[in-house]
């Protein structure tokens, strides 16, 4: 597919885009950031996707052996990379701050928001399998947007509605790393759970993508690409990775059993279940 194609032109010319450090991005899949390079890369595996589909179809039609066609996975969704499981090292601390310097909208308020409901949402992921978030508070006054002694930055970014927030997978650059959340996070109406906003985001960073890609999702959800990732559990339309779509999921964006089932055949279980010696 080249960048003549009816699917790469629609996504390009889509007004849901960003710029972000100089950087323009295309939002896909409500709140992932895909620059231009990846957009081409996101066209191509769409496009075979509907093929496959379109495909099985036919066969299904004709009666015939689907030879070659799977169909999507019915898991909870991690990543993959060169048929490896994409996670952090299980001797990284999960460090990040809170830029106060950039709550121009949100303000003070804004910001001692974002703090504490990144704390909590962070703790429950604590909770859930094994990893360790680090927040250290001395940097949030730091004037630059990637503080080299965290591995992310939390910042407020106007994106004019475009997400309520967005992350980053654990296989992105590291200018990537970075948590941004737009101004309608703030609203006395948002729809979803505040802290659950900040779970959902904390489940890209630990490398789980959206759970409504999956087959057994209603028609009204999302028609999201599948290309790199891995089952991990049984489809859960509860998860925290799940959108609120086609008449499933929930707006409160909590960790299940389920989630926790998938999150822990990647990194473990919590580390406060483990009595470690030196």
């Amino acid at each position: 597919m080249s960048t003549d194609s009816p699917l790469f032109q629609k996504l390009h010319q889509s007004s849901k885009r960003v710029s972000i450090d100089g950087v323009t991005y295309w939002v896909v899949e409500g709140d992932t950031l895909l620059d231009e390079d990846q957009l081409l890369l996101y066209a191509q595996q769409q496009e075979a996707l509907r093929n496959a589909r379109a495909a099985a179809a036919a066969a299904q039609r004709a009666e015939l052996p689907l030879v070659g066609i799977t169909e999507r996975s019915t898991d909870l969704v991690g990543t993959v990379e060169n048929s490896r499981v994409v996670r952090w090292s299980a001797e990284l601390d999960i460090s990040y701050c809170v830029l106060r310097q950039t709550f121009v909208e949100g303000g003070e308020a804004g910001y001692q928001l974002i703090v504490k409901n990144m704390q909590k949402a962070a703790k429950e992921w604590e909770n859930t399998c094994g990893i360790r978030f680090v927040y250290k508070p001395g940097l949030d006054a730091s004037d630059r947007l990637r503080p080299k002694d965290v591995l992310f930055s939390v910042r407020e970014f106007g994106a004019g509605g475009k997400f309520i927030a967005s992350a980053f997978f654990p296989n992105e650059p590291a200018n990537r790393r970075r948590l941004l959340i737009d101004p309608s996070y703030y609203l006395p109406g948002l729809r979803f759970n505040k802290v659950g906003v900040l779970r959902h985001e904390l489940g890209h960073v630990l490398g789980f993508r959206h759970e409504q890609i999956r087959s057994e999702a209603p028609p009204g959800c999302p028609d999201e690409d599948t290309y790199g990732t891995i089952n991990l559990t049984e489809y859960d339309p509860q998860s925290v990775m799940h959108y609120f779509c086609g008449g499933v999921g929930t707006e409160a964006l909590s960790i299940t059993e389920k989630d926790k089932i998938g999150a822990q055949k990647v990194y473990g279980p919590p580390l406060g279940t483990f009595l470690f010696v030196r």
